[in-house]
């Protein structure tokens, strides 16, 4: 290939890979020098010099400064060592110019082998360099092709790759559709394209509002937290910086414009946008709509709430294969125990059986004389609480105690004592408010289902 011709190649290369011609240069070159060393070995440090204004190409190699030549390819006289370099001495090394031509067809064949692929890591490169700034963002792209059971996107001038783990389970594309994909990664060494995008990720999700709700995108509004059933259902948590601005919504708009853009987007996706606040009863009251809460118990050493949920909603509260209790756990972070209200009695009397035993374990623990064979004794007994205790005759119990009569005695006043004060510190009789009472001992509370302001919205 001669100069006009290097040239000429150079230059088309250039156009039709976007790539500047010193980066097509330079890959000539250093295929000049992969090749030199595959098919030149007798040449020493091969050294390409390719000019990319004219196509004019020279070709360096170090040779050894001896007395008298006796190998052309790897030695030079002095005398023609000074002709380049005016102070070279026998036994130093010069760079002398060869011919290109001593590459021959089999060099020049490899080379041209290297050339491709240091343009295609040139490629690479360049698109990680424009590209780089995208991951964590959302960007158009068409449907190119499939390949296997993944799919190749044009997004604008590079290609990604879109697997078919990182899609939806029902979702179907064809050849030129239209999509919104997040890109979750770009790896200059990966086969393909080397951008890696997603349509499953949560921050999706996320991206699309920003997109389509200004208010996001100037920070008014901030989205907390986004969680998603991909091609089902999402559940995203949002909150204003200004009290003027409700969040919800601004993520709706006019007539749920806004938030069915991004449903339609997601091959119509419900989501559901609530509200978010640090009231963990209220923050899970919103996350597990479309069901609605008639109370809540939580549990804040165990991150647990007891949920009791209107009568019909069970169903709702839980979702199909539990999902939206599911998407609610992860939006909220608390554990759900979701019951109907017909079950809020049971669970009442659930309640009311492990406080009264907490309030006889502290009574009995005060009880020096009560030894441990004793309080096995009584909680096996129909006389297992401190109320039962107090209400009962000395004879009643004396056979719990070893037949000691004193101190059973001792032990029905001892408790008719502890429940006066208990009920002197709660304000609750022991009787049916004694769920109540222990609610209130432990820190918990019950909260009924907010209404108004602030309510959550569901798409359909």
């Amino acid at each position: 290939m001669n100069a006009t011709e290097l040239k000429a190649f150079m230059r088309q290369v250039s156009k039709e890979k976007d790539l500047d011609i010193n980066i097509v240069r330079d890959a000539i070159e250093q295929a000049i020098v992969s090749a030199s060393k595959k098919n030149l070995s007798q040449f020493i440090d091969a050294r390409p010099q390719l000019d990319a204004e004219t196509g004019e190409l020279r070709l360096f190699v170090t040779k050894e400064v001896v007395n008298i030549a006796t190998n052309p390819r790897t030695q030079i006289s002095q005398r023609d060592a000074k002709k380049i370099r005016k102070d070279a001495q026998v036994g130093e090394t010069v760079e002398a110019e060869v011919d290109p031509a001593i590459f021959g067809r089999i060099a020049a064949q490899s080379a041209r082998q290297v050339v491709m692929q240091k343009l295609r890591d040139a490629e690479r490169m360049k698109v990680y360099d424009e590209y780089k700034a995208q991951i964590g963002q959302a960007v158009s792209g068409i449907v190119l092709r499939f390949e296997k059971r993944d799919i190749v996107l044009s997004i604008g001038k590079a290609e990604a790759i879109l697997p078919r783990n990182e899609m939806p389970v029902t979702a179907r594309y064809r050849v030129n559709d239209r999509l919104k994909v997040y890109v979750l990664d770009i790896d200059p060494l990966a086969k393909g394209p080397i951008i890696r995008v997603s349509r499953t990720h949560p921050q999706l999700v996320a991206k699309l509002f920003e997109q389509e709700v200004p208010e996001i995108a100037d920070g008014t509004v901030k989205i907390v937290t986004v969680v998603r059933d991909p091609g089902s259902r999402s559940k995203i948590a949002v909150e204003s910086t200004n009290s003027d601005v409700d969040p919800v919504g601004a993520c709706v708009g006019v007539k749920g414009a806004r938030v069915q853009m991004i449903v339609r987007e997601l091959e119509n996706e419900k989501i559901d946008i609530v509200p978010f606040t640090t009231n963990a009863k209220q923050f899970i009251t919103s996350a597990l709509v479309p069901a609605q809460i008639q109370s809540i118990i939580t549990h804040e050493d165990r991150k647990v709430a007891e949920v009791i949920v209107k009568q019909g909603n069970l169903s709702l509260a839980i979702g199909k294969k539990g999902q939206n209790a599911k998407l609610a756990f992860k939006l909220t972070g608390w554990k759900l125990e979701i019951h109907s209200e017909g079950e809020d009695r049971k669970l009442a009397e659930m309640n009311q059986e492990k406080v009264q035993r907490q309030y006889l374990d502290d009574f009995l623990s005060q009880m020096d004389k009560i030894d441990e064979p004793m309080k096995e004794n009584i909680y096996s007994s129909p006389f297992n609480s401190v109320q039962g205790l107090a209400e009962a005759g000395a004879a009643d119990i004396v056979h719990l105690v070893d037949g000691d009569r004193d101190l059973a005695e001792q032990l029905i006043e001892d408790a008719k004592e502890y429940q006066e004060a208990l009920r002197e510190m709660t304000r609750h009789d022991f009787g049916e408010d004694a769920a109540e009472a222990g609610a209130e001992s432990e820190g918990e509370a019950t909260a009924e289902t907010p209404e108004g302001e602030g309510a959550p919205a569901e798409t359909a």
